[in-house]
């Protein structure tokens, strides 16, 4: 657990609730279409939107710009509001649009609050799992209302490792990386998007490695891991969400992580 956040800044605990409430309805509001099914368009970037992301954030950005009309926004789909020297709220509507569109049930609605950089507050609901994770900075994290805490398991030889989709390492220059991961760790299970980090946050995996990520991808589960009691970083080690690449872990593996990461340079 890291130094507390005052909540008072996003109008205390009813103004969680509202996070909460609004994430809760964002999700929902996608989950009809899952059920439904249906087509994805393709952004400039070959990367699958559809109209359930799009209504999923502006469910989202209508409420908090309503309820902190002093506050930034950083949204995937619609892109940045004001700036981030105080409070921004970061926000992806449906994490793992491709699982989303095939029927998986592991994309999620991922709301993060940053204040001044530092992200302190995380809320992750994935609908059709039924799952729902809220962690707030120096408070710990719950899943479903009870509090979760990462493994104790290390050293990194006996450590299972998830991991984003290939092409995450691949596009970004780190592909040898997978090969120095396996040969690190006991067992490395590929488990993109919020998936991977929530394997982490149930006990089930020990660390998350994740190249080619936005701030919107990673903001809240930071905070999760964090609350949680484990660390996040960058490839490098740094304390951020900005660079590029996320590695999650219980902590006690994370410096091995890290080094044996680093052996490649990180685009």
């Amino acid at each position: 657990m890291s130094n507390g956040f005052d909540i008072s800044r996003i109008g205390g605990p009813e103004g969680l609730r509202g996070l909460e409430e609004v994430a809760r309805r964002a999700g929902d509001s996608a989950l009809k279409y899952f059920q439904q099914g249906i087509v994805p368009e393709k952004k400039p970037d070959r990367s699958p939107v559809t109209v359930a992301d799009r209504e999923a954030e502006q469910i989202i950005r209508d409420h908090v710009l309503s309820a902190h009309p002093d506050a930034g926004f950083l949204g995937e789909e619609t892109g940045t509001y004001g700036d981030r020297s105080g409070i921004r709220f970061i926000v992806d509507p449906i994490d793992g649009t491709r699982a989303f569109v095939r029927g998986w049930s592991t994309w999620s609605v991922l709301l993060g609050v940053e204040a001044e950089g530092v992200p302190v507050v995380g809320i992750a609901y994935m609908p059709a799992a039924g799952d729902f994770f809220v962690a707030v900075q120096g408070r710990g994290a719950t899943h479903n209302r009870k509090p979760v805490q990462v493994s104790k398991v290390g050293p990194l030889a006996d450590a299972t490792v998830t991991h984003g989709g290939l092409q995450q390492f691949t596009m970004t220059g780190v592909g040898d990386a997978l090969i120095r991961l396996a040969d690190a760790c006991d067992i490395a299970r590929g488990c993109p998007d919020f998936d991977g980090y929530r394997q982490i946050l149930l006990g089930r995996s020990d660390a998350m490695v994740d190249p080619g990520v936005q701030p919107y991808d990673v903001c809240a589960p930071a905070v999760l891991i964090r609350e949680a009691g484990g660390r996040f970083t960058s490839f490098r080690g740094e304390e951020t969400i900005y660079g590029g690449g996320a590695l999650a872990s219980n902590g006690i593996i994370h410096d091995e992580l890290v080094a044996a990461l680093n052996a490649t340079p990180y685009k």
